[in-house]
């Protein structure tokens, strides 16, 4: 039975008022039981996913009555607030950058007559969060993949001037870049940068046959002209992004074709050798093109929910382990099947926020660690890891204090799972607890078994990882207790018959058994992590350690 919006957040409400265990006895440790979990896991999730919350948008009524309601059940754990001025909430102000795609124009200028792109058939662009109207005509330069990376002893903006100018590149990065490290100087963040550097006033990318095994251009068109939402910095400007880069596009291969045609240059050759692992050298294109918008803003307000469960030791309760898992989700429309257009997000992610406030149940019910245990529920992740980004910025824990980071994304929990896998894991001594963790379940931790995905570097823990923080992505691996269940092939048909669907939904066979058993080793990975003397640490030489300092040296 569905429940009326409104009565949602009656519950929620009145389940934040309820008298916290220090008024109570609380209940022996025997209370978390197996069946206990998973019918927790299940109220929580359905609740969650339930279609009054319209899929949880961030900056909606309906994500902060699931704000209230992942709150409501910190609280009733006896644990202590974590967000703004003694609140369960930090309050993450962020801006709503719209397009109006009735003043976007893409015109190349050539030796005969001008020719125009149209949008979103040939190009897509977003709208500026730090301009109302942008209006710029400019000289191209191409700058192949758009890379400079020391580590990788890469740099494509080599002896090519690229000031005032827009540049154009292809979008991914060369296969022999190793998948995680080359992720992260491949990603539109870092490629942004790398333009801004060199004074580049736009950047224009290009689609091309080898991002078509992940995803078509057609692909991306259902999602186009979806508002964009950035964190606001104490100036008010838009975090993660660069004043001085005017205008961006996103081209289609044959739109790609036409561009270079129009230069005097063939790109055919130049996708030819990207599946060769050819990387081409940059040149000017020679031409003009004049490129057009208009962005309209809305400042909005979204909640991170934050509580600590203090630990036992006197020195080392000083320090944090951090548990995150988004509570946003895509809210309503996109790829539309039938009438229904609420993307509810059962899996992606109130599986992982479930998962996450059953974790501190039993850290609730039972003898404290040494360290403290913080859980963080964030917002905007789905927007571009906004509420993730703001905390690890802005902590309500001193930084350094924070000694890992253990992310819950979407774990699929359709099938008994006999493994875990714990993205970016090898880069720290964080392997060692979860391997340990995992063997107490009967379970064993197994390594990426996509590492084309580059999962580590997309999702929150990654917040975390560029502020120093050891920091891993915990889901079930592939491997099964029943042999006749493939996994792999669970995960990959989820991938397309429901990520960012409205079938993402409690209808969805959700093995809560598995859920439970989940659960227990996250709990398990806690108290590992916490009631060890030394803190977690990056490897020796690590790319990800070294790139973005060192946590201080290890307790001793």
């Amino acid at each position: 039975m569905k429940l009326h919006a409104s009565l949602l957040l009656c519950l929620a409400i009145s389940a934040c008022s309820q008298p916290s265990p220090k008024q109570v006895e609380k209940q022996p440790v025997e209370a978390t039981t197996q069946f206990d979990l998973e019918n927790n896991l299940q109220a929580h999730i359905e609740f969650l996913a339930d279609d009054y919350l319209q899929g949880r948008d961030t900056g909606s009524a309906q994500y902060e009555i699931a704000a209230r309601y992942v709150a409501s059940h910190f609280k009733q754990f006896d644990m202590q607030p974590a967000g703004d001025k003694d609140t369960w909430f930090q309050s993450v102000p962020l801006v709503r950058s719209s397009l109006d795609k009735s003043s976007v124009e893409f015109k190349l200028h050539t030796a005969g007559a001008d020719e125009f792109l149209s949008y979103p058939d040939d190009f897509i662009t977003g709208s500026n969060p730090n301009s109302t109207e942008d209006k710029v005509t400019s000289k191209l330069v191409f700058v192949g993949y758009g890379i400079n990376a020391p580590a990788l002893d890469h740099n494509d903006y080599a002896d090519i001037n690229v000031r005032g100018k827009i540049v154009v590149l292809l979008s991914g990065k060369p296969k022999s870049f190793p998948s995680e490290l080359g992720a992260h100087v491949s990603s539109n963040d870092e490629k942004s940068r790398y333009a801004s550097e060199q004074g580049a006033i736009g950047v224009i990318a290009l689609h091309t046959p080898e991002r078509d095994k992940v995803r078509t251009y057609e692909k991306i068109l259902p999602f186009v002209g979806r508002p964009s939402y950035f964190w606001l910095k104490e100036d008010g400007s838009a975090a993660g992004t660069y004043t001085n880069l005017k205008v961006s596009a996103y081209l289609s291969k044959e739109a790609g074709k036409k561009l270079f045609k129009a230069a005097g240059a063939n790109l055919q050759p130049i996708f030819d050798g990207l599946a060769e692992d050819i990387i081409p050298a940059g040149f000017d294109l020679n031409i003009e093109v004049s490129m057009t918008r208009s962005s309209q803003h809305e400042k909005v307000k979204s909640s991170n929910v934050a509580g600590i469960i203090e630990g036992s030791d006197p020195v080392l309760k000083n320090e944090y382990v951090v548990y995150s898992a988004h509570l946003d989700h895509i809210g309503t429309g996109g790829l539309v099947k039938g009438d229904d257009h609420i993307n509810n997000g059962a899996l992606d992610n109130a599986s992982g926020i479930a998962v996450m406030i059953e974790t501190a149940r039993q850290f609730a019910l039972k003898k404290p660690p040494k360290r403290s245990i913080l859980f963080l529920a964030v917002t905007g992740e789905e927007k571009g890891l906004l509420g993730s980004e703001y905390y690890a910025s802005n902590p309500t824990v001193p930084s350094d204090s924070m000694v890992a980071n253990v992310n819950l994304d979407m774990p699929l929990i359709l099938y008994p799972f006999a493994d875990v896998i714990a993205f970016g894991s090898q880069h720290s001594t964080l392997e060692s607890y979860v391997s340990r963790a995992a063997q107490t379940q009967g379970l064993k931790l197994s390594p990426d078994p996509m590492p084309e995905q580059n999962l580590f570097v997309r999702s929150d823990h990654y917040s975390f990882v560029k502020e120093r923080v050891p920091s891993i992505f915990l889901v079930p691996g592939f491997q099964s207790k029943q042999p006749d269940i493939d996994g792999q092939k669970i995960f990959q048909e989820f991938f397309v018959q429901h990520y960012h669907q409205p079938s993402d939904d409690t209808h969805l066979e959700i093995n809560y058994e598995a859920g439970a058993t989940f659960a227990r080793v996250n709990y398990q990975i806690g108290t590992e992590i916490a009631n060890d003397d030394k803190r977690p640490a990056w490897n020796e030489n690590n790319f990800f350690g070294d790139t973005f300092g060192k946590k201080p040296k290890e307790l001793n």
